[in-house]
C-alpha cells in the first residue's frame, strides 16, 4: 500500500468511509485550533501519514485537545506503519488505546488493504493522491513479531466493521426513540415519553444520554407539567455543554 502524502491517505480513507455510509468532511476547523483532517458522524481522524512514535505522540496531543469539542466522535489517528521501529509504534498505539484514542495502521487492516487493491485495479489515484511508497513491512515478513502484528490488525479491522454495523443499527433505533418521544410530548403522553427516555438514556452520545436523564427526572418530579421543560433542557445543554440537540416547536414552547 503506497501513498505519496497525508493528503493522499486522507482521500483514500474519505472514499472508504463514504462508501460505508459515513458523511465525510475534510479539514474541519476546530475550536481548539488547527483542523480535523477527517470528520464524520462517528469519527474525528488525524492522518499523520507515517505512524512513527513521534508522529503518534504529537497527534495524540492534538487529539486530546479536541475531546471537549467533538464529544460524539471517536478519536482516531490513522496512517501507515513505519519501516523502522514498527514494534515501538504498536506499543505506543496500545498505550493510546487506554487513553481513548484509536490507532489505525491502515496498511495492516484487511478492510482497507482489500479496498486499496480494488481501487488500484480500477481508476488508480495519481498526482496528489498517488501511491508511491513501498510496503513498510518488506524485509520484515519473516520476523517473529509478524504474528503479533497480524493479530492486532485483524482485531482492529473487526472492531471497525462491527462498530460501523452497530452504529447503523443504533442510530436507527435511537431515531425511532426520538420520534416516539416527540410524538408523546405533543400529546402529553407521560408513560410513552418516560419509556422513550429510558431508551435514550442508554445512548452512546453523551449529550443525548444527559438530556434523557434530565428530562426523565423532570417528568418524574413534575408530571405532565414537566413537558414544558423539554426545550429549555435542550437549550441549556447546547449552550453549556456544546451539544447540538434538535429544538422542536410545541404549542407550549417558551
Amino acid at each position: 500500500m503506497e501513498f505519496s502524502s497525508s493528503e493522499a491517505l486522507q482521500s483514500f480513507l474519505s472514499r472508504w468511509l463514504e462508501e460505508h455510509g459515513h458523511s465525510v468532511h475534510r479539514q474541519v476547523p476546530s475550536p481548539a485550533g488547527g483542523e480535523i483532517d477527517i470528520l464524520t458522524q462517528d469519527y474525528a481522524i488525524d492522518c499523520p501519514h507515517i505512524l512513527t512514535q513521534a508522529a503518534l505522540w504529537s497527534a495524540a496531543d492534538d487529539m486530546k485537545a479536541q475531546v471537549a469539542h467533538f464529544p460524539d466522535q471517536r478519536l482516531v489517528i490513522a496512517g501507515l506503519t513505519p519501516e523502522q521501529d514498527w514494534e515501538e509504534a504498536y506499543k505506543v498505539a496500545e498505550q493510546l488505546k487506554t487513553a481513548g484514542i484509536e490507532v489505525w495502521f491502515v496498511d495492516q487492516m484487511p478492510p482497507f488493504v482489500n479496498y486499496y487493491a480494488k481501487v488500484s485495479k480500477g481508476a488508480k489515484l495519481r498526482g496528489k493522491g498517488s501511491f508511491d511508497r513501498n510496503s513498510p513491512l518488506t524485509g520484515c515478513l519473516i520476523s517473529l513479531g509478524m504474528a503479533a502484528i497480524l493479530s492486532v490488525s485483524f482485531w482492529l479491522a473487526y472492531n471497525i466493521l462491527a462498530r460501523h454495523q452497530l452504529n447503523v443499527a443504533s442510530n436507527s433505533r435511537e431515531s425511532r426513540d426520538w420520534e416516539k418521544l416527540h410524538a408523546a410530548v405533543e400529546v402529553w403522553d407521560l408513560d410513552t415519553a418516560l419509556g422513550s427516555l429510558e431508551q435514550l438514556s442508554r445512548s452512546r452520545s453523551r449529550c443525548v444520554a444527559k438530556f434523557a436523564d434530565r428530562f426523565q427526572m423532570t417528568l418524574e418530579q413534575q408530571g405532565s407539567d414537566g413537558f414544558r421543560d423539554i426545550n429549555p433542557i435542550k437549550r441549556a445543554l447546547n449552550q453549556q455543554d456544546g451539544c447540538n440537540l434538535d429544538m422542536r416547536e410545541y404549542d407550549f414552547s417558551p
